[in-house]
């Protein structure tokens, strides 16, 4: 239990410390926009979204913190082992993830639910593809690390890996939408005690809305397919790849104009399949990091 009690006072100092660095945050932000050209559209940054970034940058702070609390004291425990098969995993994730998304918004299209927006040159395709692959890669390596490697590395030291894997996935589907709403703070308005103003709002959200509820099970889905992955892999790098090919697929669809692809129910019977196959190409195809295959003089002696 002592790891858990270390996770409910990080969370609760990530909540606290965030809270207040939020308006700090976004003075400075404000005053280096009004010195500096290269990064004045910073300016017109709402508050709400700086203190979204604030409980983020608090969070990561006390990330090594906590995981030498709770015993992971390098980046192999915390899932980025050793192994020349890393970018197979990772290239094997990638197309998995991308594949997957694309099929759901195929037949959303198909459908009807959906439309895309065709009149876009090969050259705005490219960059787009290359920004959101990147935003994907970066996205996927903070997400990956904090849910799977800390967040599920440390449940599965004190709970069985299908607990760990289900609680570390409600945690990832809720926390993407514990976001403040509404028309938010104006930057005249923004006192010490702006960021408590914001945790009172993502309080009051309600999870019932449709376009919530949607999301969250979506995402629910989606956390179990990227925990299953680490933990039969036993690193991080099939759930990074899958992770970055989720996050083109998506901002790519929002691009075309079809919209964000987790807010639609058809997203679910492609991920619960999607689950299935993880299972399979976890068990049949993909070994995991740190067990190596048997020798031959273990195999000649099992078959004497």
């Amino acid at each position: 239990m002592r790891a858990s009690k270390a996770i409910g006072l990080y969370a609760v100092a990530v909540i606290a410390l965030g809270a207040l660095l939020a308006p700090w945050l976004f003075w400075t932000i404000q005053w280096i926009a009004a010195y500096v050209p290269l990064v004045k559209p910073l300016a017109g940054y709402p508050f709400r979204r700086v203190f979204s970034r604030g409980l983020m940058i608090v969070a990561f702070a006390g990330l090594w913190p906590l995981l030498r609390r709770v015993g992971i004291r390098s980046w192999a425990e915390l899932g980025y082992r050793p192994g020349s098969g890393w970018w197979k995993h990772a290239l094997i994730g990638f197309a998995v993830g991308l594949g997957s998304l694309g099929i759901a918004l195929a037949v959303s299209v198909a459908v009807g639910e959906r439309s895309v927006a065709l009149d876009r040159s090969a050259g705005e395709i490219a960059g787009a593809v290359l920004r959101y692959a990147l935003v994907g890669v970066v996205v996927a390596l903070i997400e990956e690390t904090f849910f799977r490697g800390a967040l599920q590395g440390v449940f599965q030291r004190e709970m069985n890996v299908v607990a760990a894997v289900i609680l570390a996935s409600l945690i990832y589907s809720v926390m993407h939408y514990l976001k403040p709403t509404g028309p938010g703070i104006a930057a005249s308005e923004v006192t010490w005690s702006s960021g408590f103003t914001c945790l009172a709002d993502v309080a009051g959200r309600s999870f019932t809305e449709r376009d919530v509820l949607v999301g969250l099970v979506t995402l629910f889905l989606a956390g179990c397919i990227l925990g299953l992955a680490y933990a039969k892999t036993r690193a991080l790098y099939l759930a990074i790849g899958v992770h970055a090919g989720w996050v083109l697929a998506n901002e790519s669809a929002r691009w075309w104009g079809a919209g964000r692809i987790v807010d639609d129910v058809i997203a679910w019977p492609v991920l619960a399949l999607l689950l299935l196959l993880m299972q399979w190409l976890c068990t049949a195809k993909l070994k995991p990091f740190g067990v190596s295959e048997p020798s031959n003089s273990g195999r000649d002696a099992r078959s004497t």
